[in-house]
C-alpha cells in the first residue's frame, strides 16, 4: 500500500510541476480559431516558426507538435475541427496550404497551415509540427470595405 501512495504522490508532484500553459491552455488560438488541443499533441515552448510567418502584426500564429508516427492522424483531427467551424480548403502554397472561411461580415478569412519536421532542420525527426498563421486582415470586396 505504501508503494501505491508513493506512486500517487509522485504523479501529483509531476502534474504540479508541469508548465503552467499545459494545464491552462486547452484551446489553440481561443479568441479566433478556438481549436481543442488534440490528444497526443502539445503546444511547445518554442514553435521554431519559419521567418515567413513571424510577423505578428500580419498573422496570429500558433503551433502544435506531435509524434511523427501518429502525426497524420492528429493533423486530420485539427483539419476536421476547422471543417466543423466552416473552414474549407483553399490553395496549396509553398510548404503547406490555406483554409478559408467567410466571416459574419461576408469577408474571407485566410488561415495558412504548414506541416514540418520538428525541429525543422531535422529530416528524420520523430516529432512533427503544425504551424497555424491566421491572416489578421479579412479579405473583403471593395463594396464591403468601410
Amino acid at each position: 500500500m505504501k508503494l501505491t501512495h508513493a506512486l500517487a504522490s509522485f504523479c501529483l508532484a509531476l502534474s504540479l510541476s508541469a508548465p503552467a500553459h499545459a494545464e491552462n491552455d486547452h484551446r489553440l488560438m481561443p479568441d479566433t480559431l478556438n481549436l481543442e488541443i488534440v490528444d497526443g499533441s502539445i503546444v511547445p515552448d518554442d514553435c521554431m516558426y519559419p521567418a515567413s510567418i513571424t510577423d505578428t502584426t500580419r498573422f496570429e500564429i500558433a503551433c502544435v507538435t506531435m509524434p511523427a508516427i501518429i502525426g497524420q492522424e492528429i493533423s486530420s483531427q485539427y483539419i476536421g475541427q476547422l471543417g466543423a467551424q466552416g473552414w474549407h480548403q483553399g490553395s496549396y502554397v509553398p510548404g503547406g496550404m490555406t483554409a478559408v472561411r467567410t466571416d459574419e461580415n461576408n469577408c474571407r478569412r485566410v488561415l495558412n497551415i504548414f506541416p514540418s519536421n520538428y525541429p525543422p532542420s531535422n529530416e528524420n525527426a520523430d516529432i512533427n509540427v503544425l504551424w497555424f498563421a491566421l491572416d489578421r486582415t479579412p479579405r473583403c470586396n471593395e463594396s464591403q470595405a468601410g
